[in-house]
């Protein structure tokens, strides 16, 4: 026997043990769920539409592009209806408010809708995000009329956008995370239990980032000493890279565990 044969079988099954425990939350990272999630689109405008007009085609191609970033569990989206609502006293939304009529008014129920306007007012955290939707777990939520309801931004909207709330709709967190499960560590030995408990994406401090997608300035653990390496190209940073934005394989056997248990009832 090769003197390397030993070692070569240890690390070869520490690999297959660490796999199975990885499996053992979230499943198979090979699996392929060969499930179409149906999107309806409905687009608030003024009664010119002049103001960020978007087209149907425009939402389609964002869909296109999402369907690639889905691809590694074999999911895509499909929309299946455009709406345009001329309404110009809606076309500016302030969350906790107007989305609940909107909502209630607009609604296919048991696919994703999606929600279109001039403008979003959110007073905390974020005055004027893109977007936001209902963060999902592995219970099925109440049905409500935003159960299923995804609010997005006219002037900003994108298909990373599109794939970021679709992210929270399925249950990730932002890779900088810190209310919900505490800051994690760069060793990365509490990624389990912290951050955005995805163990494939470093840990993030929620810097800015240069043009060569490195964290700039670079910022160290004041416990540890260790600097941090975030995911800079990850869809649910909030960094603005120039380069291709993705989901880690962490992060989509997340979000396939939550299509399969708290989203199961989904056409």
């Amino acid at each position: 026997m090769n003197k390397f044969t030993p070692l070569i079988l240890l690390l070869l099954f520490s690999t297959i043990t660490s796999t199975a425990q990885y499996n053992n939350e979230f499943g198979s990272t090979e699996e392929c769920y060969e499930k179409t999630f149906t999107v309806v689109a409905w687009v608030l405008t003024d009664t010119t539409n002049s103001i960020d007009p978007l087209t149907e085609n425009q939402v389609r191609l964002a869909i296109d592009n999402v369907n690639s970033k889905f691809s590694g569990i074999c999911v895509d989206f499909n929309l299946c209806e455009f709406n345009e609502l001329p309404n110009h006293r809606q076309d500016t939304i302030l969350k906790g408010t107007h989305d609940e009529e909107i909502a209630a008014l607009y609604r296919k129920k048991n696919v994703i809708n999606l929600y279109f306007a001039k403008e979003i007012i959110n007073e905390d955290p974020d005055p004027g995000p893109c977007g936001y939707a209902p963060m999902g777990s592995t219970n099925i939520p109440s049905d409500t009329n935003k159960r299923d309801a995804i609010f997005l931004k006219k002037s900003c909207f994108s298909d990373v956008v599109l794939a970021h709330e679709l992210g929270h709709y399925f249950g990730l967190y932002h890779t900088f995370e810190t209310d919900a499960n505490g800051i994690e560590s760069p060793t990365g030995d509490d990624c389990a239990t912290t951050g955005d408990l995805v163990c494939d994406t470093q840990a993030d401090p929620n810097g800015s980032n240069d043009v060569n997608c490195h964290l700039d300035p670079q910022d160290a653990d004041p416990v540890s000493g260790l600097y941090y390496e975030p995911p800079v190209c990850n869809i649910m940073s909030y960094y603005t890279p120039d380069c291709e934005q993705y989901f880690t394989r962490g992060q989509l056997d997340r979000m396939l565990m939550i299509m399969k248990t708290g989203r199961s009832y989904l056409w």
